[in-house]
């Protein structure tokens, strides 16, 4: 997958801000090319366990995708982070994700972003596979 540095940068801008806890988003782009332009910010609706989960509030995912179709854009994939975890996908990650979509998952380290990488899953559910992560 391909993703704008500019895009790639929000990612982790969102990240840094929201530590220590998870935030998330949504990627936007052309799923034909697999390529990132833009990301939207969502909110993490998990309230009691926001150090390690998240879950894109609905209303935020279907502004979005409205967002989305009327640019011409298609929803690539979703992103969230890890605060003072390793960018890797975590089970609960892994049951949550839909088939076709990037994941990118960003570490935070003591509030600064570290690391980033992506993931898809062939079926809904899993397992994920890593996908590389061109910056460009």
């Amino acid at each position: 997958m391909k993703i704008r540095r500019s895009a790639i940068e929000a990612i982790e801008a969102h990240g840094a801000e929201g530590y220590p806890d998870e935030i998330c988003g949504v990627m936007l782009g052309t799923l034909a090319d697999r390529v990132v332009s833009e990301v939207r910010r969502a909110r993490n609706i998990i309230v009691e366990r926001s150090r390690d989960r998240y879950e894109i509030d609905p209303r935020d995912h279907i502004r979005i995708q409205r967002e989305a179709d009327a640019s011409g854009l298609d929803i690539v994939g979703y992103y969230h982070s890890h605060p003072d975890h390793p960018a890797q996908a975590s089970r609960f990650d892994t049951e949550r994700a839909w088939a076709g979509y990037v994941y990118v998952i960003v570490s935070i380290q003591g509030g600064k972003p570290v690391d980033a990488n992506a993931f898809v899953a062939e079926q809904d559910g899993g397992p994920f596979r890593s996908e590389p992560l061109e910056v460009t």
